[in-house]
């Protein structure tokens, strides 16, 4: 389609690396033309620009809403704390229709969420880019396609070695010694008859153990596996920090540039920059939408409210999707076994960790074991996960949530949780601007749970996860009780 040919709005999957050294500071001063011009530095943008400059022979510019990581993100048992710092990660408020407040977070540095992530590292189940290749009729979407970017992407040092990783990419993914409970969680989902595999070779069902994106047990990000290493290194690879991007520039209906507001020294100023060849939008689930309708490409009824001059009526900003969990509270009666920052995290451990890279600062909140299941209401789709598990083996994660007390406990036990999340929702929601002030946050609406397949799924998700809690409890020692809220 002609308007959109210079618009690529890009989606990768979060995967994360680690360079200890520390890299030059990204160059604020901006030439005012380059052959491509990136919007969002995030888990896409920094793999972009690092791919789109390897050759030397194409000038690339990254324009980064936010600045560059703190040094602290690289040592995951501290990123939580960053969850609430607005330097580094932007908090969409999204009323809801019973009066709370959903807090929705996404990374606001370089990498953006694979620099504040979990370090999950699972590439997805070969079903979901098999229908993407139905849908557009482009059988390069197919699994066994992407297969070997997948393997581009990886250095693969975890504890299943195998063809379907790769072993010289930017992005190791390995494995960890620390992992609270990680033996009873397995255990358990092997007597209900769940094998035990490899989550990414290719995904089953199965329980397994979470593989991270770490090196040397430190936090691995898009950023520092992509784009520290070359950065300030390149001359023809630019990054400017703070800097929003306002509104694409079209020629014809062609995009021809970026209009942004940058804060160089703490002084707010606008500016403008041109592509040669393409305006490459990799600004989120929330922003590229966002930033489509405020340049003219959006719903008719939005722009017609708004004032925007169109460039194309198309129906941005739908089809927004989210994968909802919930979570069920376990108590231990062992505290010793689950993470607890308090005890775990003093300078004996931080020692071991900056000696051996594992325990418990290299651990993200406890996270450790996951399942891909699936449940009834399927029928006889049983190869396809329609839910996933995850344990958490702490009570709480700073910026998250705290520990419940008002779940009753002895002094030597303790709660910690499994989420059940859906992992192909049906509900579509929707983001779009708000019209009087379309600078501001955009207005978003996930619709959690309105297509009533999606509440059958997760009912009996829990009712699965009920059953294998009592054989959780018989292989650790639990008290179980479930909260679903």
């Amino acid at each position: 389609m002609k308007y959109s040919s210079k618009i690529y709005v890009v989606l990768i999957i979060s995967a994360f690396q680690l360079h200890l050294t520390t890299a030059p500071p990204p160059q604020k001063k901006v030439p005012e033309t380059f052959d491509f011009v990136i919007v969002g530095g995030g888990t896409a943008g920094c793999a972009l620009a690092r791919r789109l400059s390897d050759s030397g022979e194409h000038s690339v510019l990254v324009l980064e809403a936010g600045i560059l990581p703190h040094l602290d993100l690289d040592v995951p048992a501290l990123v939580p704390n960053f969850l609430s710092n607005d330097k580094y990660v932007r908090t969409y408020s999204i009323p809801q229709e019973d009066g709370r407040i959903m807090e929705y977070k996404v990374g606001r540095t370089l990498g953006g969420g694979s620099s504040v992530s979990a370090m999950i590292f699972n590439r997805g189940h070969p079903n979901d880019y098999n229908t993407w290749a139905e849908i557009t009729g482009d059988r390069s979407w197919r699994y066994e396609n992407l297969l070997k970017y997948f393997k581009r992407t990886e250095n693969y040092d975890g504890i299943y070695p195998s063809n379907q990783h790769g072993r010289d990419g930017p992005i190791t993914v390995t494995s960890s010694k620390y992992v609270p409970l990680l033996d009873e969680w397995l255990g358990a989902g092997q007597f209900l008859g769940y094998p035990v595999a490899d989550p990414n070779g290719p995904q089953t069902i199965s329980f397994c153990p979470v593989e991270y994106a770490k090196r040397l047990g430190r936090h691995v990000s898009s950023y520092t596996g992509y784009l520290k290493p070359v950065l300030g290194l390149r001359p023809n690879l630019k990054v400017v920090l703070e800097a929003e991007a306002r509104k694409i520039i079209f020629r014809r209906n062609q995009a021809v540039g970026v209009q942004f507001r940058s804060n160089t020294d703490g002084i707010p100023s606008d500016n403008v920059v041109y592509a040669r060849k393409e305006v490459i939008l990799s600004a989120g689930a929330i922003e590229t939408p966002a930033l489509l309708m405020k340049s003219g490409i959006g719903p008719k009824h939005v722009l017609e409210a708004a004032r925007i001059r169109p460039i194309k009526y198309l129906n941005v900003g739908q089809n927004l999707q989210d994968h909802i969990a919930t979570p069920l509270d376990i108590v231990i009666n062992n505290r010793s076994l689950a993470f607890i920052e308090e005890n775990n995290l003093n300078p004996q451990t931080w020692k071991d960790y900056n000696e051996t890279g594992d325990g418990p600062y290299a651990s993200y909140g406890g996270i450790g074991g996951q399942a891909f299941i699936s449940t009834t209401s399927q029928g006889n789709q049983t190869n396809i996960p329609n839910i996933q598990l995850f344990h958490l083996g702490s009570p709480k994660i700073a910026g998250l949530f705290e520990e419940k007390l008002e779940i009753h406990k002895a002094e030597w036990e303790v709660n910690t949780m499994i989420f059940a999340e859906l992992t192909n929702p049906s509900s579509r929601g929707s983001v779009t601007l708000n019209v009087t002030h379309v600078n501001s946050s955009p207005l978003i609406d996930f619709q959690y749970f309105t297509n009533p397949a999606d509440l059958e799924i997760m009912i009996d998700g829990n009712l699965k996860h009920e059953i294998f809690t009592k054989i959780y409890k018989f292989k650790v020692g639990f008290i179980f009780e479930s909260l679903i809220y």
